[in-house]
């Protein structure tokens, strides 16, 4: 063999190796490929409380960003449901059949309770993290993050009787699912007391003009107004409370900080969702350079709750079902979050958190210690 041939067998021969190596290589990358999970976050992005859904992506998130190393690739698919239930449900549509998510993440009870359902038909878990009614918990495959307005009412009647007060009026927003949940409460907690509601003025969203309701109160002999509203209703209702020479003292159960206009409040306390770690204000403030709002938190560890479910459930080779992410959410035990140490997802789906007393000053929320 001259050496012309030699050196095209050589060639030929390092060519091919050179193809067998790239295969088997490519095949080996594919072997070792992470699946990739997708998870869907429906949230209120734009609209009237813009401000707490967009701090809750944000704070999803952080978490997202500190993952550390997983047997799965994850996925976040955000859609913006303005706080509306009938845009919720077609989001939560769009993510389950279109986007095919493993599980989702809802915003308040409004919203939750239209998702709970979709989601429990369709059976993909589902974490809401901003839900005071416990009924968005309802089934097998829903799952609630947040203070439940069985927790604010415990603390705001004993708040109430610490401080003397006796008769109160409220004015609740009574299409709101949350703010129903929290009146049942109350009115529960206060059957073996001196508490008296002497009115419940009910309004739905939307309503502008609260005078008529404010001139049958007026004259009533109470303590202090409850308000359970949401944003502007909660404003509103304030500054026309003002305006009719009103200056009895208001409060609330977590109503207050759904707003940018503290101020309106000065000086009054309240009750309010279950306060974060320091850490996690920490991380928050230096990625986002402001304080977390609340239920930031909970948007938090509510990622982080899917991802131990889905980590535990699978194995890396195929995705879980949703059966078995949902089995295993309601067994996680002793749980380390944003919220506080050794948290549980209780028999009936929710994590139980505490509730604070908060006083508004200069301002600021701060909590009463």
């Amino acid at each position: 063999m001259n050496k012309k041939i030699l050196s095209i067998v050589i060639i030929i021969l390092l060519a091919a190796f050179a193809i067998i190596r790239g295969n088997y290589s490519q095949t080996n990358d594919i072997a070792t490929q992470k699946m990739t999970v997708k998870i869907g976050v429906t949230l209120p992005l734009t609209g009237d409380i813009s401000v707490l859904g967009q701090d809750n992506k944000n704070a999803i998130m952080l978490a997202y960003e500190r993952l550390g190393e997983t047997k799965y690739n994850y996925e976040l698919i955000f859609e913006d449901d303005q706080f509306k239930p009938s845009v919720g449900a077609s989001t939560v549509n769009k993510l389950i059949s279109i986007d095919g998510v493993s599980a989702v993440i809802s915003f308040g009870s409004p919203v939750g309770n239209v998702v709970s359902s979709i989601t429990e038909k369709s059976k993909v878990p589902h974490v809401n993290d901003f839900a005071s009614d416990p009924h968005v918990a309802d089934g097998e495959y829903n799952f609630v993050h947040y203070t439940p307005s069985y927790e604010d009412s415990r603390v705001f009647v004993a708040e109430l009787e610490k401080r003397g007060i006796k008769k109160l009026v409220f004015f609740g927003q009574s299409d709101n699912p949350g703010v129903v949940a929290i009146i049942d409460a109350f009115e529960k907690d206060i059957k073996n007391s001196d508490i008296q509601v002497l009115s419940t003025q009910k309004f739905n969203t939307g309503t502008r003009d609260f005078r008529t309701m404010i001139s049958k109160v007026k004259d009533l002999n109470l303590d202090i107004y409850v308000l359970e509203a949401s944003t502007p209703e909660l404003e509103t209702l304030t500054k026309q409370l003002r305006d009719a020479g009103i200056k009895t003292p208001v409060t609330s159960m977590e109503a207050f900080e759904f707003s940018d206009q503290l101020s309106l409040f000065e000086g009054m306390w309240y009750v309010n969702a279950a306060d974060p770690e320091q850490w996690f204000v920490d991380l928050f403030k230096n990625k986002y350079g402001s304080i977390p709002r609340f239920g930031s938190a909970n948007g938090y560890d509510s990622f982080n709750l899917i991802v131990q479910a889905i980590e535990k459930s699978g194995d890396g080779k195929t995705i879980p079902s949703g059966e078995q992410i949902k089995n295993s959410l309601a067994g996680i035990k002793g749980f380390d979050g944003a919220l506080g140490k050794g948290l549980n997802i209780d028999g009936n789906g929710i994590v139980v958190s505490k509730p604070v007393v908060r006083v508004i000053q200069n301002g600021v929320p701060v909590t009463l210690k």
